[in-house]
């Protein structure tokens, strides 16, 4: 039986808000590595130079972040159901669109509305399981979003080795990339039927007014016993707030943006987007064979399946920043390692172990926690708008890492770009080290009091 289930909740609630969260991550990861298995394909049907390629890999990042721009005010301003809503729509309609694309620009154009369903799912699925979520649940009930993307991506692998062995190379120019795209409809489809039956946001039900409604989702979460002290709490925590861009930019929630946005760019800059995205041609660098790249690579993912759902487990019982810490760490010892062993040419297994060690740190720190805390950190009337702006400077840095990264082999070597992203995730070390506190076990209200004049992080508030 669940804590919820003890304190008269229904678990039904709960399941449904995590259900919506993972296939959010779940498309979100399926999204962004699918192009992977297609590119070269679709690359001959459109008969694309270089250029063309890198912005037929690209343009979806565009889209993301349009999507991730927005989502915040509209979430905000329609309620998260109707924003993840529109997350579901454009994921289905990308999958349909592009497999019926006659000419590159509406290629193009399709994938930019996935782009925008994974730019607002990145803020809104974080932002609805967090706001639903008991605070001694909450840490591993939004790590399921990250858990999502893992799986996802290692789906995308899947399908696009199944779709590659099923036909013959002109098959694979003519259809079979387009079915790569495909497959993400039927996730998509499900995703919108779960939603449908889940539940609105609490916060964001007394945010506008609708005090029986809260209070009902709020009963049905923690029990009737609990659900009037929350609903109280909540209320005194939203006569607090102004609600306005002026309370983050100018008012005593700035340090709580700041910390949000400078923690999701430092997840980026030690480079595991630009890594994953070049797993394999980090691996032939090495000395490895195509197949054995592949192989790796997919070990890799593997591994970061694994320490996902160890982070999940560890969350809500070692704590954010102590996670943070230790995954950061583990990063910048093994970008270091890697930069040591490309540089005397040792043997390329320890250099599959590197990367391994590098992107389980990732996955126990900063893959899963920096959703948790830019989800939790910001008062309820600006968590929207809030984490728009931390989440942009995920997608901002993300890019510039992955387009860097090649730039950087050839100038300063791999080992060189090894040693650049170490550096990076020293300094992300010291910044968690220095600025970002622990907020296990504490309700959304009693964080958002630690960011005002008299800090504090009392329970009983």
């Amino acid at each position: 039986m669940t804590e919820t289930a003890r304190a008269g909740g229904s678990s039904a609630v709960l399941f449904l808000a995590s259900a919506v969260a993972f296939l959010a991550g779940f498309l979100f990861g399926y999204d962004n590595i699918v192009i992977s298995g297609a590119i070269a394909h679709l690359a001959r049907y459109f008969r694309l130079d270089p250029a063309a390629v890198g912005w037929a890999a690209g343009c979806a990042l565009v889209g993301s972040l349009i999507g991730s721009a927005l989502a915040g005010a509209i979430a905000d301003r329609f309620g998260l159901k109707r924003a993840l809503y529109g997350c579901a729509a454009c994921f289905a309609l990308s999958s349909a669109g592009v497999w019926a694309a006659a000419s590159f620009p509406q290629y193009v154009g399709w994938r930019m509305i996935g782009g925008i369903g994974t730019g607002a799912a990145s803020i809104v699925a974080p932002m609805y399981i967090a706001e639903i979520a008991p605070a001694k649940m909450r840490g591993r009930l939004v790590v399921l979003y990250q858990l999502g993307i893992v799986i996802g991506i290692l789906c995308a692998v899947y399908v696009n080795m199944r779709i590659e062995i099923s036909g013959t190379e002109a098959w694979q120019i003519a259809r079979g990339w387009r079915w790569m795209f495909a497959v993400a409809a039927l996730p998509a489809i499900v995703f919108a039927a779960i939603i449908a039956f889940s539940k609105e946001s609490p916060r964001w039900l007394m945010k506008t007014g609708r005090l029986a409604q809260a209070h009902s989702v709020l009963a049905a979460i923690n029990g009737e016993s609990i659900a009037a002290d929350e609903a109280a709490s909540i209320s005194r925590s939203l006569a607090q707030e102004h609600g306005g861009s002026r309370e983050l930019l100018d008012g005593p929630y700035r340090r709580a943006l700041l910390i949000g946005f400078a923690l999701a760019a430092l997840s980026q800059t030690s480079g595991i987007t630009a890594l994953l995205a070049f797993l394999p041609v980090v691996f032939q660098s090495a000395g490895q064979s195509a197949s054995n790249a592949f192989f790796q690579s997919v070990l890799v993912g593997i591994v970061n399946l694994v320490f996902t759902m160890l982070a999940i487990w560890l969350v809500d019982r070692a704590g954010r920043r102590t996670l943070l810490l230790w995954g950061i760490a583990a990063q910048t010892a093994a970008l270091v390692i890697v930069g040591c062993l490309y540089l005397s040419r040792a043997a390329s297994n320890g250099i599959l172990a590197g990367v391994m060690a590098f992107v389980a740190g990732h996955a126990v720190g900063n893959g899963a926690v920096c959703w948790v805390i830019i989800s939790e950190i910001f008062p309820t009337k600006v968590r929207g708008i809030a984490m728009s702006i931390a989440t942009t400077a995920i997608w901002i840095f993300a890019y510039l890492a992955a387009q860097f990264f090649p730039l950087m082999q050839s100038h300063l070597g791999t080992h060189g770009a090894f040693f650049v992203f170490a550096f990076m995730a020293a300094i992300d070390f010291l910044f968690v080290l220095l600025f970002v506190p622990e907020t296990k076990g504490y309700s959304l209200e009693q964080i958002s009091r630690i960011w005002l004049p008299r800090p504090t992080l009392d329970k009983t508030l």
